[in-house]
């Protein structure tokens, strides 16, 4: 990776942006830069040519890290705000050596990002970029499930992630999900179900991660009930239906952004 020496105040600021979010979006820059578009695709090609960024569709991002899948990376933008404060919040109800199942999507991974250099728990994940992630963190133990990759999600699945768990034990497991309405929790695709519903049964503790703009939604496949979880964090109250059957499974919420 180049050095910096020869950018921009603002070119450099960027480039701390990117470190923080591994993405960061031509608009969302052009904005905070107050800026155009055209004058950020030109900081764009000045640290591509420095090889610290890469561009790809929509903005840019780290050229090797741990969001290396401009679609994860995209995803990972969204609620962006909200998924750092949850993520923050999730780092202050676990120990520097406590055992945690970290789930894929952009949210766990987030909670995975807020971790303390400093933790020295043991880290068990079958998400690539929290794999990756773990690099940073050389106190810690990290397992790995593997298994089959999901190039989109970038999370290993199916038999031999199941089969690896066998014998784990963790304290606290960060779930994320794709929809949460007053019927259960639900995610996209059929071929990640088994896989979570294991490592929520492998932890003493669930801990679903979800920010409010998933709450009131379901999608394709339901994961289960209030009752699989112990506690939601989430940047908003939720609605009333959804708290309703919340507080009947006497699932704990955490709001982070009030």
């Amino acid at each position: 990776m180049g050095g910096t020496d020869a950018l921009s105040a603002r070119q450099r600021s960027i480039v701390q942006d990117l470190k923080e979010r591994g993405f960061v979006a031509t608009t969302a820059l052009a904005e905070k830069y107050h800026v155009s578009d055209m004058t950020i695709r030109r900081d764009s090609r000045r640290l591509e040519e420095q090889g610290i960024a890469r561009s790809v569709h929509g903005g840019l991002m780290l050229p090797h890290g741990t969001i290396h899948v401009a679609g994860f990376a995209a995803r990972a933008e969204d609620d962006s705000d909200a998924k750092r404060s949850i993520a923050a919040a999730c780092a202050e109800i676990i120990s520097s050596t406590e055992r945690v199942f970290i789930d894929a999507g952009t949210t766990a991974f987030s909670v995975a990002r807020a971790l303390p250099p400093t933790f020295e728990g043991t880290l068990i994940t079958h998400s690539a970029p929290v794999m990756q992630l773990a690099l940073q963190l050389p106190n810690a133990t990290t397992i790995s499930l593997g298994g089959q990759l999901l190039h989109d999600s970038q999370a290993f699945v199916g038999h031999l992630a199941i089969a690896n768990l066998e014998g784990l034990r963790a304290e606290t497991a960060f779930m994320g999900i794709a929809g949460v309405n007053a019927h259960g929790l639900y995610i996209e695709r059929n071929l990640e179900l088994s896989t979570k519903r294991a490592i929520m049964a492998a932890s003493d503790r669930v801990v679903l991660v979800a920010a409010s703009s998933k709450l009131g939604r379901s999608d394709l496949v339901r994961l289960g009930d209030f009752h699989d979880i112990d506690v939601l964090v989430t940047d908003h109250e939720p609605p009333a239906a959804i708290a309703a059957a919340l507080a009947d499974a006497d699932v704990e919420v955490i709001v982070t952004g009030e």
